[in-house]
């Protein structure tokens, strides 16, 4: 049922391809495929389960909040401890108003530039709170990529990496030609920027920020397989990689009205990725859905209405 479902959003031009695992935390998959293209245009390359996909903003979770809270556990840091006049705990849970977006890349000085960055009240998700986190880490650790490897990926024997090897390119699903979409936003905020780039993203990541700060700012830049991201979220609910009281730091909640997670519990936590990614676990249930919405062209597509059709027949 779920693939037929897939199957017709590819029909009708959603994405180009999608891959899903669902299951539970504590029996692990139980349904799973991959379905249409993972490359489209200029060539066509079929979607299997071994497709890597951009995870985008899954990244947040399952690598930069794991890495903060295994800080908090190891006892390096306390979610209360400042970086940069802000909290492990107010970065972690979106509360710092630190505003939404903004292209670091367009600044000589990625780091002055969030200092320099407006305030907003209330709670505000943004890119930049988890930017901040990936400095954090580098301070404590040297290398994001290299204590991720050692601590998540590698214990885990997961499909999953950062900066992806020019080898790796025919299991990769492409995304966005050029950077259109974040052309369109820094010229609606009137910010300069002559380095977009101008061709096929693909087997980099879609992100501007984590392309130009080398493939990775903490908010983006995990590639990973379905069955990956499964692992890496099976292995966090199950107290595997943090201690099981930070559980759930760091993630999002359900969204009262949300087309994607109003057939959740409350309790439910899980993420999106700009790419067309998400990640949901309730209880012992986790839902997985990795597709390329952006490949060619990061247009407006229902990917929240996609999304909560995806829990439902998973749910059954």
């Amino acid at each position: 049922m779920i693939g037929e479902y897939l199957q017709r959003e590819i029909d009708v031009g959603s994405f180009p391809a999608a891959a899903w695992a669902v299951g539970s935390a504590s029996r692990g998959i139980k349904n799973e495929g991959a379905l249409g293209c993972a490359v489209a245009v200029p060539l066509r390359i079929r979607a299997t389960l071994d497709t890597i996909f951009d995870v985008a903003s899954l990244t947040k979770p399952l690598i930069t909040a794991t890495l903060v809270l295994q800080a908090v556990g190891d006892g390096r840091i306390a979610l209360d401890d400042r970086f940069e006049g802000f909290t492990y705990r107010a970065l972690l849970t979106h509360t710092s108003g630190l505003t939404a977006w903004l292209p670091l890349y367009a600044f000589p000085d990625p780091l002055q530039a969030i200092r320099d960055s407006p305030r907003e009240s209330g709670r505000v998700y943004s890119d930049l709170n988890f930017v901040l986190l990936w400095y954090a880490l580098e301070r404590l650790y040297g290398d994001y990529v290299a204590r991720a490897r050692e601590r998540i990926l590698a214990p885990l024997g997961v499909d999953a990496l950062f900066r992806p090897p020019v080898s790796l390119k025919p299991r990769i699903a492409a995304t966005e030609w050029g950077q259109r979409w974040e052309m369109k936003m820094c010229a609606e905020r009137k910010i300069a920027f002559d380095g977009f780039r101008q061709t096929l993203i693909w087997g980099e990541t879609h992100d501007g920020n984590s392309h130009h700060l080398g493939g990775t700012a903490g908010n983006a830049g995990l590639f990973a397989t379905a069955r990956a991201v499964f692992r890496i979220a099976q292995a966090f609910v199950n107290g595997e990689l943090v201690p099981r009281d930070l559980i759930g730091l760091g993630w999002d909640k359900p969204t009262p009205g949300s087309l994607a997670t109003a057939m959740l519990s409350p309790s439910a936590f899980g993420h999106t990725g700009f790419t067309g990614t998400s990640v949901w676990i309730d209880g012992d249930r986790i839902f997985v859905l990795l597709t390329n919405r952006v490949h060619p062209v990061a247009a407006a597509n229902a990917m929240q209405r996609i999304r909560g059709e995806f829990h439902r027949l998973a749910l059954r």
